[in-house]
C-alpha cells in the first residue's frame, strides 16, 4: 500500500477502533466478576467489624456514609458504617468502622485505598498503628486527629497524609453512627438538664422557645432554644439553662453539622466552650472567645464553630434578660 497521510489516518483509525473495541470487550468481561468480588468485600468486612448478629437491617445512607444496623432478634447490637475520605496521598480511602451500641469502636476494615506500598498502604495490615489507636475505644472519648495535630492517632510511619484521611474517615462514620443511635432513642428531654423542680412548663418570648422549671410555685431555671446560622457549617443550635440568677445550669447541644473531631467537639461533656461558661453568670462575663478579647476558650483548630456556639449563648442571654426585666 502506498504510504500517504490519508493511509495513515485511516491505519491509526482501525487501531483505535480495534483497541477500544477490545477495551470494551474486557470490561465487560471483568464488570460482573468485579461487582462479585465488592459485594463479598463488602460482606466480609460487615462480618469483621461487627459482634456476633443474627441478622442485618437494610442499609441506609447517613450523613455521606451508609450505615448498617446488625440485630439479634429485635435488639441493636452493632452498627457498621461505611465511609470514606478523599484526602489520602492517593487518593480516596474508603473504610468500614464497627461501633458497639454503647459507641465503642469494635473493628475496622479498609475496602479500598491506593496508598504507597510499604507506607500509607499498611493501614491495611492487621494490627497496625492506626487500627491499634481506634480498636475497642469510646469513641466519644478520642480526639480523632492524628498526635501530630494534636489529637489522639498514632500515624503510619513516613504515612502522616495517609494516616490524617484513615482518621477523617474514621471521624465521619463516628458522625454518622451518632445520628443513626440518637433517632432511636428518645427524643430530647428538657426536663432531664434542668435544676431541681417539680414542674416545666412552655412558653415563647420575642420567637424564642423558653422552658420554664418551677419547685413550690417559683421559677429556679430557665431552658432557652437559641441558634447560631454562622457555624463552619451552617446552624449551631443549642439548649441554654440558666438558674434564676442568671448562671449557665447547663449547655446542650441539640443540632451541629461542624467537622468531625474539630468543631463537632462541642457535642462533648466538658469541652473547652462549656467549662469557660457552665457555673458563671454571664452579667459578669464578657461572650466572645478570649482570642477576640472575650473570656471563652475556643475548641482547638475550631474557631469559626467556637463563635457560633458563643453567638448562640449570646442569644440565650439576651432572652433570659428580657424574662427578668
Amino acid at each position: 500500500m502506498k504510504s500517504s497521510l490519508k493511509n495513515m489516518v485511516l491505519m491509526l483509525f482501525v487501531i483505535a477502533l480495534v483497541c477500544s473495541g477490545a477495551v470494551a470487550m474486557v470490561y465487560k468481561v471483568t464488570e460482573e466478576p468485579i461487582r462479585q468480588a465488592k459485594i463479598k468485600k463488602n460482606q466480609e468486612a460487615l462480618e469483621l467489624v461487627l459482634p456476633a448478629f443474627g441478622s442485618l437491617a437494610e442499609a441506609q445512607e447517613v450523613g455521606g456514609c451508609v450505615v448498617t444496623e446488625a440485630l439479634v432478634g429485635q435488639d441493636v447490637v452493632g452498627y457498621a458504617v461505611k465511609s470514606s475520605s478523599p484526602n489520602g496521598f492517593n487518593g480516596a480511602i474508603d473504610l468500614m468502622v464497627g461501633f458497639l451500641p454503647d459507641g465503642t469502636i469494635n473493628n475496622i476494615e479498609v475496602l479500598a485505598q491506593a496508598e504507597t506500598p510499604g507506607l500509607g498502604a499498611n493501614m491495611s495490615a492487621k494490627d497496625n498503628a492506626l487500627i491499634g489507636s481506634f480498636k475497642q475505644k469510646d469513641a466519644s472519648k478520642l480526639n480523632m486527629t492524628v498526635k501530630k495535630d494534636g489529637g489522639d492517632v498514632d500515624a503510619l510511619t513516613a504515612a502522616t497524609i495517609s494516616s490524617r484521611a484513615y482518621a477523617e474517615a474514621v471521624a465521619l462514620a463516628y458522625e454518622a453512627f451518632k445520628m443513626v443511635s440518637a433517632s432511636s432513642e428518645e427524643v430530647f428531654n428538657s426536663a432531664s438538664v434542668m435544676p431541681a423542680h417539680d414542674e416545666v412548663f412552655t412558653s415563647e418570648i420575642d420567637g424564642a422557645i423558653v422552658h420554664t422549671a418551677t419547685l413550690e410555685g417559683h421559677a429556679v431555671g430557665y431552658g432557652i432554644e437559641a441558634s447560631s446560622q454562622k457555624g463552619f457549617n451552617g446552624l449551631v443550635r443549642l439548649f441554654v439553662v440558666f438558674d434564676a440568677e442568671g448562671v449557665i445550669y447547663d449547655i446542650v447541644v441539640l443540632e451541629q453539622n461542624e467537622t468531625p473531631g474539630l468543631g463537632s467537639k462541642m457535642c462533648e461533656p466538658d469541652n473547652a466552650l462549656i467549662k469557660s461558661l457552665k457555673g458563671k453568670n454571664l452579667a459578669r462575663v464578657k461572650l466572645a472567645l478570649r482570642s477576640e478579647g472575650g473570656a471563652v476558650d475556643a475548641i482547638s483548630s475550631a474557631t469559626i464553630s467556637s463563635r457560633a456556639y458563643t453567638e448562640a449563648v449570646a442569644e440565650a442571654w439576651q432572652v433570659f434578660k428580657k424574662i427578668n426585666l
